[in-house]
């Protein structure tokens, strides 16, 4: 199975010298998007997959280096064997996060750690037959970013500790999926950038 990301960057306006990006009363903009496609055979034939994903960002500095914020998602994806009627699905998401960042002695480069909760909804179609759906996920995420100007930071994140819960029918009782990950095969990464405003 192949699995492609192509992930980056998001938008906005200025800022000044390093270090003052985290200070308290600053301000940050950003997110990333992703693609991804998969191809497998198995015994009903060839499989296919593809999602399409974006998460903007927006925080708030409470203290030097440590962020609260709001994160959304928005996601799209189609599967199913070829020459069937795909499975379509859509979703939303929104839910509050904190990050801290740790400074080395270059002071472009800085360690983070985030704790993210979600909350999300959606639904999923197959043919006439449509599911109502709902999420929630907590996460905890390691990570780094280096700030590539005085403005502009470049987001590398892991999402190495988390629980999740999917609702695939919110009609139907009791068919919670609920997953919890901690090993090195649940760190995803993630790419994106950030603008930091300064107060």
């Amino acid at each position: 199975m192949k699995k492609v990301f192509f992930l980056a960057f998001t938008c906005v306006l200025i800022s000044s010298g390093l270090h003052a990006q985290t200070t308290q009363g600053s301000m940050t903009l950003g997110g990333n998007f992703g693609y991804s496609s998969s191809k497998s055979e198995g015994f009903y034939g060839v499989y296919t997959s593809s999602s399409f994903q974006v998460s903007p960002k927006a925080g708030y500095f409470i203290m030097d280096n440590l962020e609260v914020g709001l994160g959304f998602g928005i996601s799209t994806g189609k599967s199913g064997p070829d020459g069937s009627e795909p499975t379509k699905t859509n979703s939303f998401s929104a839910g509050p996060y904190a990050r801290y960042y740790k400074f080395t002695s270059n002071d472009r480069f800085a360690f983070t750690g985030a704790l993210g909760f979600s909350f999300g909804s959606g639904k999923s179609s197959t043919g006439n037959s449509e599911n109502k759906t709902g999420s929630m996920g907590i996460s905890i995420a390691p990570g780094f970013v280096y700030f590539l100007t005085e403005r502009w930071g470049l987001d590398f994140q892991l999402n190495g500790i988390g629980f999740s819960s999917y609702d695939p029918n919110k009609d139907v009782d009791n068919n919670n999926q609920k997953e919890f990950t901690f090993n090195i095969s649940s760190l995803s990464p993630t790419l994106g950038f950030r603008y930091y405003i300064s107060k």
